[in-house]
């Protein structure tokens, strides 16, 4: 799949909407009143029955991330693929994100500036920003045994 294919949970109150195209890409909507959380908030829109992600395990993903003003900072969908990394490669609120839930669902995540990049500005991310992501979990590798 290219999306992900759970079944769709009730909204949230108070965090980012969103809509999606024909195709499964994620619009979000941040609202005007938007305050960054202390610790990374997590809703599921979706929520999958596939295997569950476990730390160190190479998920497969479309995503999209936006900053609080809006601004799409990157998306696996406009560059038109999924893409795929291990969940402790990440900053820790995409972490969060992903570990502990199951293949098919679609999160998003609300992650403060200090579970980010923190003061350090990344590419088109600013110091200091909150970061907001919508990811579609499509599959799981598991991690190798420790011996």
């Amino acid at each position: 799949p290219t999306s992900a294919n759970g079944a769709e949970q009730e909204p949230i109150d108070g965090m980012p909407t969103v809509e999606l195209a024909d195709n499964g890409e994620p619009t979000i909507t941040v609202p005007s009143d938007f305050a960054a959380p202390d610790t990374t908030e997590i809703a599921v829109l979706k929520k999958g029955d596939g295997p569950v992600v476990e730390s160190g395990d190479t998920v497969f993903v479309q995503y999209t991330g936006v900053l609080p003003d809006g601004t799409v900072f990157d998306s696996s969908w406009q560059r038109g693929a999924p893409t795929q990394f291990q969940t402790t490669g990440v900053v820790q609120g995409f972490q969060k994100a992903l570990e502990g839930q199951t293949v098919g669902s679609q999160v998003i995540a609300v992650i403060p500036a200090s579970e980010g990049y923190g003061d350090a500005a990344q590419g088109s991310i600013p110091a200091n920003s909150p970061l907001i992501f919508v990811v579609d979990i499509l599959g799981v590798q598991r991690a190798a045994a420790q011996q």
